[in-house]
This record gives C-alpha cells, structure tokens and sequence, in this order.
C-alpha cells in the first residue's frame, strides 16, 4: 500500500499538481526514513526512489550518462534512431528534438534497477553509445523513424513497428562478439542487415502475404535456413511486405 501512495505522489508531481516541497512534505508522512532524493540543476531533474528514477529536461538537446544498465525499452514514434559504440565506460544518451517542441512537455527516462524505459510521441533524434560489455534485453518500438543500429552488445533483441513505411531505412548489425536472438516484427519498411562472415545463422522469415523477398528473390513463406558459424544468430522476421538485403551471409543451407 505504501508503494502505491508513493507512486500516486510521483504522478502528481511529475504532472505539476504538487510542488517539490509539497511532494517532499507528503513523503515525509507517509514514511519518515523512505529513501528518496531530489536534485535539481537548471533544467535538468533527478528525482529518486526506492527502485526508481526520473530524468527529465526542458533542452531541446539532452545529454545523460548512465552505468549498470541491462536491459533497454525504448519506444519512439518519428525521428531516427542510432545506437554505436563508445570509447567510454559508460551509456550515453543524446536526444535532440525539433524547435517546434519547445512548449511541449518533453518525454522522460525512467530508470527502474538495472532497466531504462523511454518512450517519445514527439519525433526526435537518439543517438545512444554503449560501452563495449554485454548487455541482456533490448525491445525497441520504432514506428516510422530511421535506424542505425551498429552496435547491438545484447542478448535478446526486438525491433518492432506498426506504422513503418517503405521509404524509412533500417540497418542492423548484429554484434559478432556474443551469440544473439534477433527478432524483427514490420509490416513494409525494407530491412538491411550485415552479418560477419564468421557468424552463424539460424533464420526463419515469415510473411502475411504468403512471400518473403530476401537478397530480391522472392521465397515461400516461412523460409527457414541455418548457416554454420561461430557466435550463432537466431532471427525470426515477421513482417507483410518488408524486403530484407543480407550482406555477408554465402552458403546458407535452405530448411
């Protein structure tokens, strides 16, 4: 129950209907050694709970660094996304978000133990630099934007949308470091993948049309095919129309 009444007051603050010190007072009744901080800068806020933090900004264009993240849920709707490697130890986040969202309030980063969740109605630029270490499970919502994903250091990754377009580009490359699975669910944007020519590959494409169109042939659907290799790729591709373009992959034995 006390959790509950805590949550309650965070939503009541994040949405301004309290003061920081209003919020802070009520905390103070409803637990006298509740663990919690509020650090405020200009116009970035860290707000801290038990198990939860709040990372917020009015800047057009944010910069947060994290450490001791596994698991990532990022949801956006328009934009572009990347996600890279970093030369440091630590996850770094840049947002940038058009003029026109200046008196919009902008989306916030939620971190919950090791898990980050971000979610944006507002298009906007992500660029995400990950630190070479592995990293457990990443469920990426992409709706129309762009994507770059050259570095994925996961081991259970989903990218998935319901309003892709086929004029939006989306290229993946799986990490060649660790074993991953790979699950991509599209209905028309094509797919561009690299894959090294060490890895190996246990694939199954499925279409609701009946075809799959991989490398510009057409197959039937499902179209399953495993290639030998170190550090397997288990991709699961459900999508309508979506072509995929595979780069790297030769002597792919048909199922």
């Amino acid at each position: 129950m006390l959790a509950e009444h805590q949550k309650r007051l965070l939503e009541l603050y994040e949405k301004g209907v309290l003061t920081k010190e209003e919020a802070r007072s009520c905390f103070m009744e409803l637990e006298d050694e509740v663990d919690f901080l509020f650090e405020e800068e200009k116009s970035r806020l860290a707000f801290t709970l038990p198990s939860l933090k709040v990372f917020s900004s009015s800047k057009l264009k944010q910069d947060f660094h994290f450490s001791d993240i596994e698991s990532m849920n990022i949801s956006l709707t328009e934009g572009k996304i990347i996600f890279q490697k970093s030369k440091e130890d630590q996850i770094h986040f840049c947002l940038s978000y058009p003029q026109q969202a200046q008196d919009t309030l902008l989306p916030q980063i939620y971190l919950e133990k090791k898990s980050l969740h971000f979610h944006s109605k507002i298009p906007c630029q992500m660029i995400v630099s990950l630190p070479d270490q592995w990293m457990s499970v990443l469920d990426l919502g992409i709706g129309c934007a762009d994507a770059r994903l050259d570095f994925l250091p996961f081991e259970d990754i989903s990218i998935h949308s319901h309003s892709d377009k086929k004029q939006q580009d989306i290229r993946v490359r799986p990490c060649q470091a660790i074993s991953q699975h790979l699950h991509l669910e599209l209905r028309q944007a094509p797919i561009y993948m690299i894959v090294s020519k060490e890895q190996g590959l246990r694939g199954r494409f499925e279409s609701s049309q009946g075809m799959v169109q991989i490398n510009r042939k057409k197959q039937t659907s499902p179209y399953i095919c495993e290639k030998t290799g170190e550090k397997m790729v288990y991709l699961q591709v459900q999508t309508e129309s979506s072509p995929l373009i595979m780069k790297g992959i030769k002597n792919v034995r048909i199922l």
